[in-house]
């Protein structure tokens, strides 16, 4: 305790000497740059890590068996809904069509022959020749004979759809993934791999998380997920190169329910990605804009740090500096702090040359325009 009171006393010392010897050679005052405090609206931007991911995708799989007789697209291309992708080979599937065609016609003969039995044994029994039995015997083989014809018949539209899904074609619009299999490969719908994978790249959606104490700020201020989701900002993103990406994204969802290990809640934001420069899986920092009101704002270099405590230096009206503590948000532009306390509006402080600066010391102020002029 009394180290500290013997230091604080020897800069205090210090300081009269220097301003001792200040008056005593006659020493014009240091020019220093002086800001006028004001309060004015402020906007600060936080980062979060987040991770991009696609708006969706889609793995496209045959609904037929057969050999892979030509690839259409490479790994990499742009599709429309509707491209043609592959073609399946088509000779086991048209066997398949022409044997439901014949089976078709082989039915509708055992229809008409049932037919014919049935007009004849009507009329025997309307002469009382036969039983009443013996026609329902066969109308009820007219009957089966009409249900297998609606079953080959079926049979048939089955094997006539099967051939168009020998062309397989991309059921949305975007990127081809990986594919696996090459032109002579069987393939059918239980094959371990699809034939490729479609991702929509159009937006692109990005996943950050904020901290509780974030989540309880913004449900008091704005209410439930969905007026949260609705009420913020547009968010910017930073690539993993460090560059701005050019489109602005808007938050769509808010999770209601945090991370039970952190506590965290998550929101998803989506971006439009016109030029495919997002791929999904990249890594990004998002950030969210905040608007302070009524902020005194300062220049970073205007205070210095001493034992994790920062101070700027005010100037009296008398031109002298005093050494004042300060608090500021620690989110910040890396240019500028947000006072939180310690300074008011109408005050002055100096922004440059204050680690050269003693308390008490006398400056000579000089303001923007004539700071400009300086330089």
């Amino acid at each position: 305790m009394k180290k500290t009171i013997f230091i604080l006393s020897a800069a205090a010392c210090l300081g009269l000497v220097s301003c001792k010897q200040q008056q005593q050679t006659g020493q014009a005052p240091a020019p220093r740059n002086v800001l006028q405090l004001k309060t004015e609206e402020c906007v600060l931007t936080k980062p979060y890590s987040s991770i991009l991911l696609a708006n969706g995708s889609v793995e496209v799989r045959p609904r037929v068996s057969g050999y892979i007789f030509k690839q259409h697209v490479n790994e990499g291309d742009y599709v429309k809904a509707g491209d043609l992708l592959f073609t399946i080979d088509t000779v086991q599937v048209v066997a398949e069509i022409n044997v439901a065609r014949a089976n078709v016609e082989a039915a509708k003969a055992q229809v008409e022959t049932a037919q014919l039995t049935f007009d004849t044994k009507n009329e025997l029994f309307k002469q009382q020749i036969i039983s009443a039995n013996d026609l329902q015997m066969a109308q009820n083989s007219l009957a089966s004979a009409k249900a297998a014809l609606a079953q080959c018949q079926a049979a048939l539209v089955n094997a006539e759809r099967n051939l168009e899904f020998c062309k397989v074609t991309s059921p949305i619009d975007g990127l081809v993934g990986i594919i696996p299999y090459s032109p002579g490969n069987l393939v059918s719908s239980t094959s371990t791999n699809p034939l490729t994978t479609i991702t929509d790249v159009a937006k692109m959606r990005c996943y950050f998380s904020i901290s509780e104490r974030e989540a309880l700020a913004l449900s008091r201020q704005y209410g439930s997920p969905e007026e949260i989701a609705a009420a913020l900002p547009e968010v910017e993103l930073n690539l993993v190169d460090g560059s701005r990406y050019p489109y602005k994204g808007r938050v769509i969802t808010v999770s209601g329910v945090p991370d039970g290990t952190t506590g965290s809640i998550r929101i998803r934001a989506d971006f439009p990605n016109p030029e495919m420069m997002i791929k999904s899986g990249f890594s990004g920092t998002l950030l969210m804009p905040t608007t302070v009101e009524d902020a005194i704002v300062i220049p970073q270099q205007a205070s210095y740090e001493i034992q994790s405590k920062r101070f700027v230096y005010v100037v009296s009206d008398s031109n002298t500096v005093h050494a004042t503590p300060i608090e500021v948000l620690s989110l910040n532009d890396g240019t500028n702090f947000v006072v939180t306390s310690g300074l008011k509006a109408g005050q002055k402080i100096v922004t440059d040359g204050v680690t050269f600066l003693r308390e008490g010391q006398t400056i000579a102020p000089r303001d923007n325009a004539q700071n400009a002029k300086a330089e």
